[in-house]
């Protein structure tokens, strides 16, 4: 039986390039062996290391050109930032500014962005389980949300803009919570006039909004308002009587004592998150207030039954609206 030869151990731990390895001794025939994968051409790397985006980014990087960033999806999933399904992408997606010419390797898109539009950061992650910590260039949030506007609809580019104004945990994240401010999202649509993706952009800002927690609470206010409901608070403090902290629900009207929380699947898996949903909502009740539940289907299926709901308590609750203003609405997509 053969016995292969012994890899350095920094090669065990971390991708490497075929050109490191073989200066430090390792044959090809090695760097050919099923225990290494090859992510990209020239890199290598050990077979048992993850395979999650952070560690293809770091593959990557071993090869990667200095001047370029990562950007788009790949960018957005780095800072935790949400995206629908529908523009999921497994390529790494890298930018290069002009004229310089964009990467071409297998298992990335490459895209040019103009120098006068080019703005970059830097986004470290942090890998608990294997104890790495990670950095990677990317492009700077606001050039990311105005890449992305080419291939959003504006409700799915004002949720990403919320994401980017508003303070988050983003686990594993070490950057500054807050990514960009609404006025660097104004800047670089106006920025961006005449070219593609501009108009979305320009429809998004009025819309942004800082205090969504998640996507589908952006979703969830963009299609009340459609609907002609007034504009919630944002995940605000709701205090009873004696000025104790009741909760912080995802939608507020303080002046109908009316809260509209969003559940999502989590709730079904936690015995503990199942309990706190139901002592809030007495809690809820017992300073007066009341909590409509919205859900999955009432955001991204037919969104009309909940709005009726919401309606039946808003009118209890002394709202006068123009009905000639209230309208049928269609729910988000996934």
């Amino acid at each position: 039986m053969t016995v292969r030869r012994a890899l350095p151990q920094p090669l065990l731990e971390l991708p490497f390039s075929r050109r490191t390895a073989v200066a430090d001794g390792v044959p090809d025939d090695r760097l050919a062996a099923s225990d290494l994968s090859r992510p990209f051409h020239g890199v290598r790397m050990a077979a048992n290391l993850p395979t999650d985006l952070a560690w293809r980014c770091r593959a990557y990087q071993v090869r990667m050109n200095p001047t370029h960033c990562f950007s788009h999806q790949t960018a957005a999933d780095l800072l935790g930032l949400p995206l629908p399904l529908c523009v999921a992408t497994r390529d790494l997606q890298v930018s290069a500014p002009a004229p310089l010419r964009p990467p071409e390797t297998r298992g990335t898109r490459g895209h040019s962005v103009g120098r006068d539009l080019w703005s970059a950061s830097e986004v470290v992650l942090r890998d608990i389980e294997f104890g790495e910590l990670f950095s990677f260039p990317v492009v700077a949030p606001e050039l990311l949300w105005a890449q992305l506007a080419t291939i959003l609809d504006v409700d799915d580019l004002v949720a990403l803009g919320d994401a980017i104004v508003t303070e988050l945990p983003r686990p594993g994240l070490l950057t500054d919570a807050t990514l960009a401010t609404i006025d660097d999202l104004e800047a670089v649509a106006r920025s961006h006039a005449g070219r593609r993706g501009a108009r979305a952009m320009m429809a998004a800002v009025p819309r942004i909004r800082t205090g969504p927690l998640s996507r589908a609470e952006t979703l969830l206010r963009l299609v009340l308002l459609r609907a002609g409901f007034p504009e919630p608070l944002l995940n605000v403090d709701v205090l009873d009587d004696d000025g104790l902290l009741v909760a912080i629900p995802d939608l507020s009207w303080p002046e109908m004592k009316l809260v509209v929380e969003y559940e999502g699947d989590y709730h079904r898996r936690s015995r503990m998150k199942f309990r706190s949903d139901v002592t809030r909502g007495e809690r809820y009740a017992d300073a007066g207030w009341f909590q409509l539940r919205a859900h999955a289907e009432d955001v991204f299926g037919d969104p009309n039954l909940f709005c009726g709901r919401l309606l039946r308590r808003m009118v209890e609750r002394g709202w006068r609206p123009s009905f000639h203003e209230l309208r049928q609405v269609r729910g988000a997509r996934h």
